[in-house]
């Protein structure tokens, strides 16, 4: 190899670094001040959970429309990218110029939510675009520049709305997801990857992911494992409170995870040498119910700090090996969908624990939701475990 084809390696890991830092602010402005723009325009906390809940539902609809668009070519995912980007920065643009409490913020605010959610696997499926293009992408690495960037824009972010208002929400996506336009416009310049072969990989069923019974178990697993995730960091308020905390130990205990999150995924290639994608999936999901088991056993701050650190060895392992696992389950003309159906099942987790997680808090309380949790995290290690085997 050349030092020009070294340097546009290291450009265009570079540029996926980016990629993935841009995305993941736009996810945090969907998940973590959606809400704050939507009670600044004078909306209810119980209307804020329908619209939340809306625009997942209608994200996880949009997901395995999306992905089978980008698996159509070998240029198809670059363009589906470009034109959902496009939609978040107009939906964005909409909320900038409206004003007040109307069915057009609604709408839009959805819309907003659910495009996010839905680039979700194609971001991730990114990786193997370039990899045909000839260049190694180490997907934890990149991946961890996304935690990064969420954290350090909730930090900043925060601080803005309190001076600027809920309005700096909106334009700040207008202006992320022009950035992530202008790196989808770099990628376009570096050239068409191969055709896609339309043969599935060895290791891949030739009816697709969903005809393998390990895949299909996966899912489920995943369901399981991410509703017990998604009560621990949606009601974190409530946990922490629970404990004797207050907000002030809440915003240290999620910068904490956010950090928590980076040694993972960088070394992910390294452990992905030293193990299989389907053997570090078994590990993050037992991870997974010992962190929820030891969330239960708390019964201080400390007890959640103490439980939140295996956050490292859960969600930040997780994330990057059902990346590289699906993608040698799927076949290089299928990623896109598998990775879909990935993010799918997390966003069905997502979407249950937030649609149950208020009515548990009310009826069995905070020890009692914990206890929900852990033997749902509990039952996707398992299945995890028997059903991603060798």
């Amino acid at each position: 190899m050349s030092g020009s084809e070294r340097r546009a390696g290291r450009a265009l890991r570079g540029a996926y670094g980016a990629l993935n830092g841009v995305y993941w602010m736009l996810c945090c402005l969907a998940y973590s001040f959606m809400g704050v723009f939507l009670l600044g325009r004078g909306y209810s906390n119980s209307q804020l959970g329908v619209i939340a809940a809306a625009g997942q539902v209608l994200g996880l609809a949009l997901q395995p429309l999306l992905a089978a668009l980008a698996d159509r070519s070998a240029r198809a995912p670059l363009a589906v990218i470009g034109g959902a980007t496009a939609a978040v920065a107009a939906t964005a643009a909409g909320l900038t110029a409206l004003a007040g409490r109307s069915w057009a913020v609604t709408a839009l605010t959805a819309a907003f939510m659910a495009l996010v959610i839905a680039l979700q696997p194609l971001v991730n499926g990114f990786a193997y675009y370039l990899e045909r293009l000839g260049t190694a992408v180490p997907f934890g690495a990149c991946r961890a520049v996304g935690s990064l960037a969420y954290g350090l824009l909730a930090a900043v972010l925060g601080r803005i709305v309190l001076g600027a208002g809920e309005i700096a929400v909106p334009a700040a996506g207008v202006l992320i997801a022009g950035a992530m336009l202008l790196l989808a416009a770099l990628f376009a310049r570096a050239g068409t990857p191969p055709p896609v072969e339309r043969q599935a990989a060895a290791s891949a069923s030739p009816g697709g992911p969903l005809a393998d019974r390990r895949f299909r178990r996966m899912l489920a697993a995943t369901a399981l494992l991410f509703f017990a995730h998604a009560i621990l960091s949606s009601f974190t308020i409530q946990i922490v409170e629970n404990v004797g905390g207050d907000s002030g130990d809440m915003g240290l205990l999620t910068g904490y995870i956010a950090v928590l999150e980076l040694p993972g995924m960088l070394l992910f290639e390294r452990l992905l040498r030293r193990s299989s994608a389907g053997g570090l999936l078994r590990f993050a999901a037992v991870f997974f119910a010992v962190k929820t088991l030891l969330a239960l056993a708390a019964s201080s701050v400390a007890g959640l700090y103490g439980a939140m650190f295996f956050q490292g060895l859960s969600y930040a392992l997780f994330i990057p090996a059902s990346v590289r696992w699906a993608g040698g389950m799927a076949g290089p003309d299928r990623v896109n969908r598998a990775q879909a159906w990935i993010t799918a099942m997390i966003t069905v987790g997502n979407i249950c624990a937030a649609a149950a997680g208020g009515l548990l808090l009310d009826g069995i309380g905070v020890s009692g939701t914990l206890a929900a949790a852990s033997v749902s995290a509990a039952a996707g290690a398992a299945l995890m475990v028997w059903g991603v085997r060798k």
